[in-house]
């Protein structure tokens, strides 16, 4: 039986994260996450790009796909995107354009320390939403960052204040393991609680006042449970508290997402 696309990027990001973990050369990280994404995706080329952080000039650039359209899409990077990300500081980019023919592309930061540092894209012929498949592009490049700050804490290994950020980047791939395997796990039975849960509210003629209370409360919880293991899922700094003697937990509310670094910047 043919695994479904949500499960083969379950599995993507599983075995990425594992990679991370392991001895896995940082080339080979780049390649698999770059094949994988074309296996899962609707794309016909994908690129991962590492620019310097001094000059923020191409330091690393690795395909996969077609030659003939990643010649397309680094051309378009070169005219288009990397002047959007110079000029205004544009991250996200969804775009469509003609060039033999109509083609849909996305590019997606890689971040490292609230910093990007690269951006990972992707190509395919005709008009295609590829915002859809946001999340799975965010979940990526994420891996990508934890990788590439790995890489380079590893290389500055000596440094005291490199050992504490490698144990809070070992930390954080941790908790993005755990996240993408309770995302698997739990939002696809919960989407079909929250789905029949709305499903009688739509018909209130029919419940008496008792069971929509219950029903609503199911809804509202449902909700929760996804805001939850979403917010896990984008946390790139987090904060460990204790919880019962020495076992430790994650404080959602004082783990910070790169929107919550964001707001902070904005502010300072």
């Amino acid at each position: 039986m043919e695994k479904s696309i949500e499960y083969k990027k379950f599995l993507l990001l599983k075995n990425l994260a594992q990679k991370i973990n392991s001895s896995v050369e940082m080339n080979q990280i780049l390649q698999d996450a770059l094949d994988g994404l074309l296996d899962v995706g609707r794309l016909q080329c994908a690129s991962a790009t590492l620019w310097d952080e001094k000059t923020k000039k191409v330091a690393h650039q690795i395909a996969s796909g077609s030659i003939e359209k990643v010649n397309i899409l680094r051309d378009f990077d070169q005219r288009v995107m990397e002047t959007m990300r110079e000029q205004i500081r544009m991250e996200s980019i969804y775009a469509t354009f003609d060039s033999e023919g109509p083609h849909s592309v996305f590019s997606y930061p890689i971040k490292r320390d609230g910093k990007t540092v690269g951006a990972i894209a992707g190509l395919v012929e005709g008009y295609t939403n590829l915002s859809a498949d946001e999340e799975l592009f965010e979940a990526l490049s994420q891996q990508i960052g934890i990788a590439f700050t790995k890489a380079s804490l590893w290389r500055d290994r000596i440094s005291g204040e490199i050992q504490e950020d490698l144990i809070k980047s070992e930390r954080l791939n941790a908790i993005v393991e755990t996240a993408v395997t309770i995302n698997h796990e739990i939002n696809n039975p919960l989407a079909a609680v929250l789905g029949y849960a709305q499903l009688l509210l739509s018909r209130p003629e029919n419940l008496d006042q008792d069971t929509i209370d219950k029903l609503r409360k199911i809804e509202t919880g449902a909700l929760r449970i996804k805001e939850v293991t979403n917010r896990l899922l984008k946390i790139v700094e987090p904060v460990v508290v204790k919880y019962a003697g020495d076992i430790r937990m994650v404080d959602l509310e004082q783990s910070k997402t790169e929107e919550d670094k964001a707001k902070d910047d904005e502010k300072e």
